[in-house]
């Protein structure tokens, strides 16, 4: 009896470990820029992986902590348009969504796409930078109406 409990368990386990996760849903959780910027030094590639396997993140996270944020969160907030079943007080569904969307694009547009440093206009770069400005003030208004 306890050999069969072992053997389940042991399967248990082998099937947790061979779980695959498709790269686009691992880009959604690993914002490390490690193996970009130590590309020759694998010793420190090695370091971050060990903090990424110790704590779910490595230092490099927090280098641009704001371009972290910003990517943990516009797929979130996708994904939270098309399953979000309510509306804070004082906004229409339109409205909500559409603070919801300028927030999405605006940090898109920013860190996503890199528009900003690839731009050499000093006008585009500063209104991405007021988009991005704009989008927080919406996320720091709507902060505790992102739940449904």
């Amino acid at each position: 009896m306890s050999q069969k409990k072992s053997k389940s368990t042991q399967s248990k386990s082998k099937d947790y470990l061979t779980l695959y996760i498709k790269p686009e849903a691992l880009n959604n959780i690993n914002f490390s820029v490690s193996d970009e910027v130590y590309i020759k030094d694998n010793a420190t590639r090695e370091m971050y992986k060990q903090q990424r396997f110790e704590q779910g993140f490595d230092d490099t996270e927090t280098w641009h902590l704001d371009r972290t944020m910003a990517f943990f969160l516009v797929p979130r907030l996708k994904r939270f348009i098309q399953v979000n079943n309510g509306i804070p007080t004082g906004e229409t569904i339109e409205s909500y969504n559409e603070k919801l969307n300028f927030i999405i694009s605006a940090f898109e547009n920013y860190y996503i796409s890199d528009k900003y440093y690839q731009s050499t206009d000093d006008a585009e770069r500063k209104q991405l930078t007021d988009d991005v400005r704009k989008a927080v003030d919406y996320l720091s208004k709507l902060w505790f109406e992102l739940w449904w």
